[in-house]
């Protein structure tokens, strides 16, 4: 007898589309299955397409918000006005009642060079006139600190005023106080000088 033995020898084109058509073919059964796993599994826990529609994740913030809208939709318009004036006069009241109050003694002009020799103080800023020293200086005044201005000669540019922050009795004490202030001197140029 003789025995029928036959070989199927493939073009690597063939090869390249049966590997193709499975790879397609391994794609769309995933996706499909995970979608009817997806449907099936909604369905037996009870959960309809019009309420997988209805459901929206909020964070606190956007829920807050909601609830502050729903509550003005509620107020007429006059109610509305009414709030607004009241948050507002409110507002007011605290700003006022902030300026009203006494605060650090104003900018000041250095005392004598005698009591302040061999301290040290925290340069803010060098201008070449008072009015622009002043007007630097009104910063920290209005934010409740009493800043220096020092009037100092310098040979071949004439009179400066230096802009300052505290007397120490050392650089450490300014460092100290530099890093109890951070905010304040964050973005700010500033040097720790001695007077003479």
């Amino acid at each position: 007898m003789e025995e029928n033995n036959k070989v199927i020898i493939f073009e690597k084109k063939e090869i390249i589309i049966v590997l193709t058509f499975v790879v397609v073919l391994i794609i769309t059964s995933f996706t499909l299955g995970i979608r009817l796993g997806k449907k099936l599994a909604l369905d037996a826990s009870g959960v309809k397409p019009e309420d997988v529609k209805a459901v929206e994740l909020k964070s606190t913030v956007e829920e807050d918000a909601e609830a502050v809208v729903s509550e003005d939709a509620k107020l007429t318009d006059e109610e509305k006005l009414k709030k607004l004036m009241d948050e507002s006069k409110n507002r007011l009241s605290d700003e006022l009642e902030k300026f009203s109050t006494p605060q650090n003694p104003p900018t000041t002009t250095a005392a004598p060079q005698s009591t302040m020799a061999g301290k040290f103080t925290i340069q803010l800023g060098s201008y070449n006139t008072m009015e622009e020293a002043k007007q630097f200086a009104e910063g920290f005044t209005v934010r409740g600190y009493s800043p220096i201005i020092n009037e100092v000669k310098i040979e071949g540019k004439g009179n400066w005023y230096r802009v300052s922050l505290g007397l120490f009795d050392s650089v450490e004490e300014a460092k100290t106080y530099i890093k109890s202030e951070q905010s304040l001197f964050t973005g700010q140029d500033h040097i720790i000088t001695e007077i003479k």
